[in-house]
């Protein structure tokens, strides 16, 4: 009974922890799993699990929103008031699972890495398992950039994805002052790699150092990493299974996070130029005017821009991100192969000017 008193303790101290630091953690992060996907990500179910969830929830409420997850069950046909949230699984369970992987990959880290922060690094960590510990490395890895630390192989994935070089998860440049050519140009190499992992072209052993494609290479050449360590890392249900699926939510959140303003600049649609592949058509996006870096923004006014409200507002407008999602499902169920959705790719991520530096935007963060 001590001990579970003592868990009980920890849980609520991780919980005010996240709530105080709501305001910073501005990715509208996607945390609340269903019941279906911790089943078959193998994560614990007991009471003490379930309690620690619940008081991770309460706390978090500060600062995500079910925002992706909307969007990913509007793809998949939802049409009603509720399209979110547990109840709503338009989408198949696998697919949000990728959906959530951006914001929240889940890794191992060694002590050192740690830095002395509460983390059981034998055990996977995630937000979800793991909320003080994901809470410690977070608030870390934040105070590094703003003191201009810079995250790379090397570093935890969670480091690596929201403040270092792996930013384009989120469809961001790594830094400021980053060529939009080059930014656009990881963002492919990211797509072309989901996509081929969408259509089952890797098996789980895939090493990722064999991946021929630059991205992959920068990001994770250097290590034994394979398919299933970087989608599925400590995954004991039946989701290794789906990588294919988690591998197409993953691509979809990075095609949903082009469209916040806090992560890209778009021109407006004119709803005239069109995006095609293989007899499927929408209209293109607008033209992608600047990246932009999370490092010195401000993390309030980014997370605005992440909310449903500013979703709610470019819905069903020319290009918009559910009827341009809609069509890579029916590509993905045509199979066609990469080299015929590149071009389409392409349209969409259109740039004013490749060199247009990356920056901080109407974001930037006061001084």
């Amino acid at each position: 009974m001590a001990k579970h008193g003592v868990n009980i303790k920890r849980s609520l101290v991780a919980a005010l922890a996240v709530a105080v630091i709501g305001p910073a953690l501005a990715h509208k992060l996607a945390t609340q799993s269903t019941a279906e996907e911790r089943r078959l990500a193998g994560i614990t179910s007991g009471t003490m699990a379930s309690v620690e969830r619940m008081l991770a929830r309460l706390s978090v409420s500060a600062f995500t929103e079910p925002v992706h997850e909307e969007i990913t069950n509007r793809i998949y046909g939802c049409n009603g008031d509720i399209c979110s949230g547990s109840v709503a699984t338009s989408a198949p369970v696998p697919v949000l699972a990728g959906i959530r992987w951006n914001d929240d990959p889940p890794f191992r880290m060694s002590l050192q890495q740690a830095r002395g922060i509460s983390c059981k690094t034998r055990e996977t960590i995630r937000f979800e398992t793991q909320p003080s510990c994901w809470v410690g490395l977070f608030l870390d890895a934040n105070k590094g950039a703003a003191a201009g630390k810079v995250y790379g192989p090397g570093d935890a994935m969670l480091y690596r994805s929201h403040f270092g070089d792996l930013q384009y998860l989120h469809a961001m440049a790594s830094r400021n002052g980053e060529p939009a050519a080059q930014t656009k140009a990881r963002l492919m190499g990211w797509f072309e790699f989901t996509w081929r992992a969408a259509r089952g072209e890797y098996d789980l052993e895939k090493r990722l150092k064999e991946i021929q494609i630059p991205t992959i290479q920068e990001g994770y050449g250097r290590g034994e990493w394979r398919l299933l360590d970087l989608y599925t890392q400590g995954a004991s249900g039946g989701l290794r299974r789906y990588v294919d699926d988690v591998a197409f939510g993953s691509l979809l959140h990075t095609l949903q996070d082009s469209y916040a303003e806090g992560h890209v600049d778009r021109e407006d649609s004119s709803g005239i130029r069109q995006c095609s592949v293989r007899g499927l058509s929408v209209a293109a996006p607008g033209n992608i005017l600047e990246f932009h870096a999370y490092n010195q923004q401000d993390h309030g006014k980014h997370a605005d821009a992440d909310s449903r409200a500013a979703f709610m507002r470019g819905y069903q407008e020319a290009g918009d991100v559910v009827e341009v999602g809609r069509l890579l499902v029916k590509a993905r169920d045509q199979k066609v192969p990469w080299e015929e959705m590149a071009p389409f790719f392409d349209c969409v991520f259109a740039l004013q000017r490749p060199d247009a530096p990356a920056g901080p935007g109407d974001f930037v963060a006061e001084s």
